[in-house]
């Protein structure tokens, strides 16, 4: 294959870079404040586990909320919702959901159209009221 250049080396070789800046499967956060990516999954499997409640959730996203990548806080906002539906008197008081809902509308530029779905729906499910974030979407 003298003369011609894989596709690989069209790239710039191994270490290409994807979205957002970040080597394509690496495991290198978006900034420096978000965990690595296996910090993530694991985040991410704790909310959506079966055995996962309103509390539960909350509490994961207070512990570690500041270092969740938007795809966890979506999940968050959307576990929330999901488990909490019947909840929603109780949540609209919760300061923890009043977090989230900032942490959505700081993330809102780096949600992948799923993500951004999944926060819009949890927030109306929820009745929560998150007027900087419905006017942000």
């Amino acid at each position: 294959m003298r003369g011609r250049s894989s596709k690989r080396e069209q790239r710039g070789g191994r270490n290409c870079v994807g979205r957002r800046g970040r080597s394509r499967g690496g495991n290198y956060p978006n900034n420096s404040l978000e965990a690595p990516k296996w910090q993530q999954i694991a985040w991410g499997k704790q909310m959506s586990s079966q055995d996962a409640t309103v509390d539960s959730v909350l509490s994961v996203f207070a512990a570690h909320g500041h270092r969740f990548s938007a795809r966890n806080v979506a999940t968050a906002a959307h576990r929330i919702a999901k488990i909490g539906r019947k909840q929603s008197h109780r949540l609209k008081q919760d300061n923890r959901v009043k977090a989230l809902a900032t942490a959505c509308l700081n993330s809102l530029n780096d949600f992948e159209a799923q993500g951004l779905a999944n926060v819009t729906w949890a927030f109306a499910t929820i009745d929560i009221d998150a007027p900087d974030l419905f006017n942000a979407i």
